[in-house]
């Protein structure tokens, strides 16, 4: 369902149509052309991504929009509507607050109200045609800044959220001097102890480091992603798992993504008996010179709880700087939000049992 507002734009006087135009079989070739132009543009916002979690879980359906500027294509809008429960669908820009929101290529001039006025007004029409419970946008760092003060103003509630992320500068040996020296202390304890790190696509490492992960999760309480979401992402090239071995067996693992300028760390597991050995130490510096080697700008660490200190220490001695973004969510109908509300917790307990 096409939705256009017009506006002029006082900056320039030059007239802004804004068109968004779901994404089909016939214009999905344009998704990752256009993505990868957009210069904060990270995995989440890959069509791999999108296509694996499609496939991984049934309660998703991609909703992704290209967004057009008189006619031409500027930018996408990555999206999903969750059903968890029949009749209950919540429109997400992305699932599990991981980043979202429009991705405007980087030689567009937007007016940034006309557009956040354009989506709202179709997100508000189509809500009420599906039924959708919930809208809830998920914002890089720069677009919450860009974005989040109009979708307040829209009556969205805000929640404050934070990340850490590495600038690489290309520079593994800065990088090496600028971490905390427990960390330094840490890698070379790792290299010393026959700790050996490396990417691997064996499907018996997949294996393993899944067992591992999962026991990893479970113990902290957490809900475990599919082994075949992973698999997906490692085959299809935006995902690589390393492994840290110690006299040949897998103590320990991460699925880190990479797309555009940014890797991310995501998937991490460790087996707690091994941990004197340090691997995890050994995996970060390890992704940390595979992101500076290939050129890649940005590592993110991924977001914390603010309750846990402890993780948030242990990013920080990487030197990586918490970076604020934020989430915005309007309730559309209270009703249908309570249902799941009241299901989740439960729903969740018998997925993680499942897997």
């Amino acid at each position: 369902m096409p939705l256009t507002l017009v506006k002029k734009c006082f900056f320039n006087y030059n007239v802004y149509v804004y068109t968004l135009e779901p994404l089909t079989p016939q214009n999905c070739n344009e998704w990752d052309a256009v993505i990868q132009q957009c210069p904060n543009s990270t995995a989440f916002q890959a069509s791999v991504w999108r296509d694996a979690l499609a496939n991984s879980f049934k309660q998703l359906d991609p909703v992704h929009m290209l967004i057009k500027q008189n006619g031409t294509v500027i930018g996408g809008i990555p999206a999903f509507v969750f059903e968890p429960i029949p009749g209950i669908r919540l429109w997400h820009s992305m699932p599990w607050n991981l980043f979202g929101g429009p991705q405007i290529i980087d030689a567009a001039k937007v007016d940034t109200v006309s557009l956040i006025s354009t989506i709202e007004t179709y997100l508000q029409t189509v809500s009420s045609e599906k039924g959708w419970c919930e809208l809830c946008w998920t914002l890089l760092p720069d677009d919450t800044l860009k974005y989040g003060d109009s979708l307040t103003e829209m009556g969205y509630a805000r929640t404050e959220r934070f990340t850490h992320i590495l600038k690489t500068n290309g520079d593994i040996d800065a990088l090496w001097h600028a971490y905390n020296k427990r960390v330094r202390g840490a890698v070379r304890k790792a290299q010393k102890s026959g700790v050996e790190v490396t990417d691997t696509e064996s499907e018996a490492d997949l294996s393993t480091f899944y067992d591992m992960y999962l026991t990893t999760v479970k113990r902290l309480g957490g809900t475990p992603k599919p082994r075949a979401l992973m698999q997906m992402l490692l085959q299809h090239g935006i995902a690589k798992l390393a492994i840290a071995t110690y006299q040949g067996t897998v103590i320990a693992g991460l699925l880190y993504l990479y797309f555009n300028r940014t890797v991310t760390l995501w998937c991490e597991a460790s087996v707690l008996a091994y941990l004197q050995y340090r691997p995890n130490n050994a995996i970060f510096h390890h992704i940390i010179t595979w992101a500076c080697k290939e050129g890649y700008e940005w590592v993110d660490f991924g977001a914390s709880p603010p309750e846990n200190e402890g993780l948030i220490a242990h990013k920080e001695q990487y030197s990586a700087q918490k970076t604020d973004f934020c989430s915005y969510t309007k309730i559309v109908s209270s009703f249908k939000r309570s249902l799941w509300t009241q299901s989740e917790s439960v729903l969740r307990k018998i997925y993680t049992w499942m897997q």
